[in-house]
């Protein structure tokens, strides 16, 4: 017999309690099942084509039936289905690897972040549906109204740079110069962050917690990196350096996924510093 789920105490601050290790259960669940179901197709061997729309339609029909059992579910302690309507939109919609890839990095990125920050309440929220742009990668939040925005991303071996005049990211790879990063994702970030202060008033508790500021962070992932960039692009937030694009339409940190929990950390650390001084 499995052990009785823990479920973590309601919150003062939200309406909602979301249950960060049901949200870490069901990516993992997720992620089991996508890499059995798209390994299996790879070794389907070669068939008339209408056999081919068949088997195609067959596996629509799997997969859809899955995702939809997967929205059913309820990952909150008062029905919050937020994250299996944005999982069930996403995972239709994006091809089979970046599927995988998706929630693979996710599951790993909140792991980490589980372990350092799971005794100050911190809650976490992947793949929220957003009007009109991408869903949002992961929002968290610890009590106290203090919340953080992300957008996890790869170029595989490429190296990120800002154009400071152009207000652009752009990636190179190799001799060949730099391409611009299509879509912005500074960009969609900003969006994000607008749609959800002004639709999605309950993740934030109230009014107050909308008024809250929210660092809006793009994520590099494993073997992107960042180029080093001039000094005056660097803040410093609870005694550490990271870098910061001012831009219009709103200011983002870039950093890498193996900064993510000092960012955290130094984050939190500054805003007690604030709200105590």
């Amino acid at each position: 017999m499995s052990p009785q789920a823990i479920l973590p105490i309601p919150s003062k601050d939200y309406p909602e309690t979301i249950d960060p290790r049901g949200v870490l259960h069901e990516l993992e669940t997720v992620e089991k099942k996508l890499l059995a179901s798209e390994k299996a197709a790879d070794y389907i061997a070669p068939l008339d084509s209408l056999k081919k729309l068949q088997d195609l339609e067959n596996e629509k029909d799997f997969m859809t039936a899955f995702y939809a059992a997967i929205a059913a579910a309820s990952i909150s302690t008062a029905g919050l289905g937020t994250f299996s309507i944005g999982l069930l939109g996403i995972l239709l919609a994006w091809r089979p690897l970046v599927r995988i890839q998706k929630i693979s990095r996710l599951t790993k990125l909140i792991q980490e972040i589980l372990e350092e920050f799971e005794d100050q309440g911190v809650e976490t929220l992947p793949l929220v549906k957003v009007q009109g742009v991408q869903p949002v990668d992961l929002f968290i939040r610890f009590p106290g109204k203090e919340f953080l925005l992300f957008a996890i991303r790869s170029f595989g071996e490429a190296t990120i740079v800002y154009n400071e005049s152009k207000q652009t990211l752009y990636y190179k790879r190799g001799p060949k110069g730099t391409n611009k990063w299509k879509p912005d994702p500074l960009m969609e970030l900003s969006e994000q962050a607008y749609w959800l202060k002004k639709n999605r008033r309950d993740l934030f508790g109230s009014s107050k917690g909308v008024r809250k500021p929210m660092p809006k962070v793009l994520v590099v992932w494993e073997k992107t990196q960042l180029q080093q960039h001039e000094d005056h692009l660097y803040t410093t937030v609870g005694g550490q350096k990271f870098l910061f694009l001012p831009r219009e339409g709103g200011a983002c940190y870039v950093i890498h996924h193996n900064e993510v929990v000092d960012f955290i950390r130094a984050y939190l650390m500054e805003r007690q510093f604030l709200v105590t001084s």
